[in-house]
């Protein structure tokens, strides 16, 4: 197997149909959301992207692809919600034609560096999504010996990060990163591909120049072909041993010098980038250092019954608690997110209503969590019954999400109450409170709860809240243009100007699908 960089071994074409189909919207959205075989609705106007080599042409229907996103917060397990992005599909497509027209030189850009240094890149997936957020089996067998090998003879290991990387991109470093910045001063041709890659991508965000969307899987693409540039400008200065994972990078040096020399090079190459290090994320340790997180590890090392066997709650318990514990000393909460995917599928009925019932307890104190609950958790374990227990949790989660503005506990709340067919004891007044956060995602699954419930008093309020949209700002409709699509009739989306939502209504799209969809 070859050196594995941005792109290798996948086509133009399936890089296109994974950006479309499967990247819109962000793994950690509740996943009734989806964009699948919206590649089979591209108007022919967006596909003269790939083949029109007229200048004026391309800036103008680059221009009129031009749109705001829908934000979404999600909570990490640092308990500090991450600001997300939803492109409008049009802008969205836009830019996957962009990537798309110049896949072979992004390829090629991205393979520059000697030495594989980036872990997370865009490649063939089981999952169709062309970016996944870790690495297993033979890579992660692959990184491993890697970090050994790199540990050989060194004394010290530097951990350091780009400080708010995705929001801090200027666009403009595309082609700097592509071209060289000399270059770039007096040619701002789209004809040049940097500068062309660099127009669409502001698009996705009604065209503002600082900052990407953090979500949609073309931003990794864009990240990649900008820090790729910095990986291959560090090994020229003679910086092997490093490697990156999106933003963070782990550097084994022979010397103390030679560290703080591999954070003062590295943060003089970002700078010119327009990017900073992380100043307080950014350590020099002492070798040897544990290959793995020491919460990891001595996690992996709890005993489990062999395999086969069935699991007591006992034994559940006894893993729990020492989670638990070893998340007090650790100082992340990522380790029970850890220790709720090690549960084996094998326990016994009570284990089963004891873990799940444990599970949501621990999720109303640690909500980052929701998101693992449904495969983790309540398909893992299912037993007759659990409904009832959903039912009670969605009511406390929603409430928790309502009381502290936790948009996307709202989200998740009501999407469980679907997927499970659960009408919550939650009243209309604390439902109406929902509208009132303003979120696009929280509304759209509100509105379909209300649907599915027949609850007329939600829907009015929400048809009074997508009718407050008609006649704004079109950047505003943009904002929630995934709400107006699911209320607005196709003349009433021509009428506001949304013409590429109009035609994919006109053909009956869906962007809600799944399992939620099989109950209303």
């Amino acid at each position: 197997m070859g050196r594995q960089t941005t792109g290798r071994g996948l086509s133009a074409d399936e890089a296109f149909m994974g950006l479309v189909n499967y990247g819109l919207f962000n793994a950690k959205i509740p996943p009734c959301f989806t964009s699948k075989d919206l590649s089979s609705h591209v108007p022919k106007k967006l596909l003269s992207l790939i083949t029109e080599n007229d200048e004026k042409k391309l800036n103008k229907i680059l221009q009129k692809s031009r749109h705001d996103f829908i934000r979404y917060e999600s909570l990490r397990d640092i308990k500090i919600p991450r600001q997300m992005g939803i492109p409008h599909p049009e802008s969205h497509i836009a830019q996957c034609l962009a990537l798309k027209r110049h896949w072979k030189k992004i390829k090629n850009h991205c393979a520059k560096p000697q030495t594989s240094v980036s872990r997370i890149f865009a490649k063939k997936t089981s999952s169709k999504r062309i970016f996944r957020m870790d690495y297993k089996g033979k890579e992660s067998f692959k990184n491993e010996a890697e970090d050994i090998q790199s540990m050989m003879g060194t004394y010290y290991a530097v951990l350091v990060d780009i400080s708010n990387c995705f929001s801090s991109i200027y666009t403009h470093s595309i082609p700097w990163a592509m071209h060289g910045r000399n270059r770039c001063k007096n040619n701002h041709s789209v004809s040049l591909t940097g500068n062309f890659l660099d127009k669409a991508t502001q698009i996705t965000r009604d065209g503002q120049t600082n900052g990407i969307l953090t979500g949609p899987d073309t931003s990794n693409v864009v990240s990649e072909i900008i820090l790729t540039q910095i990986d291959h400008n560090m090994i020229r200065k003679g910086y092997n041993q490093f490697s990156r994972d999106i933003d963070d990078y782990t550097f084994y040096a022979e010397t103390h010098a030679k560290a703080e020399d591999f954070i003062r090079e590295l943060g003089m190459l970002l700078r010119e980038y327009e990017l900073i290090l992380n100043s307080r994320k950014t350590e020099i340790l002492s070798m040897p250092l544990p290959i793995k997180e020491t919460w990891v590890r001595e996690l992996n090392s709890f005993r489990l019954p062999p395999k086969g066997a069935i699991v007591r709650f006992g034994t559940v318990r006894s893993l729990m608690d020492f989670a638990l514990k070893l998340t007090h000393t650790a100082e992340t909460d990522a380790v029970l997110n850890y220790a709720i995917k090690m549960v084996p599928k094998r326990l016994d009925s009570r284990a089963k209503r004891l873990f799940v019932q444990q599970a949501v307890n621990l999720t109303l104190l640690y909500p980052y969590l929701a998101p693992i609950l449904d495969e983790h958790v309540f398909n893992k374990h299912r037993y007759n019954g659990i409904e009832k227990v959903i039912s009670k949790f969605c009511e406390q989660l929603l409430e928790i999400g309502i009381q502290r503005i936790y948009s996307d506990v709202i989200a998740y709340a009501l999407y469980y109450s679907l997927k499970y067919n659960l009408r919550l004891g939650t009243s209309q007044d604390k439902l109406k409170e929902i509208i009132n956060i303003d979120d696009c995602l929280s509304d759209v699954l509100l509105l379909e709860y209300a649907k599915h419930h027949k609850i007329k008093t939600i829907q009015e309020a929400m048809r009074r809240r997508a009718n407050k949209l008609k006649g704004m700002d079109t950047r505003e409709k943009d904002r929630f243009w995934l709400l107006i699509y699911q209320m607005w009739s196709e003349k009433t989306l021509n009428n506001e100007g949304q013409s590429f939502l109009a035609k994919l209504k006109r053909k009956k799209f869906e962007f809600l699908t799944g399992q939620v969809q099989k109950v209303l």
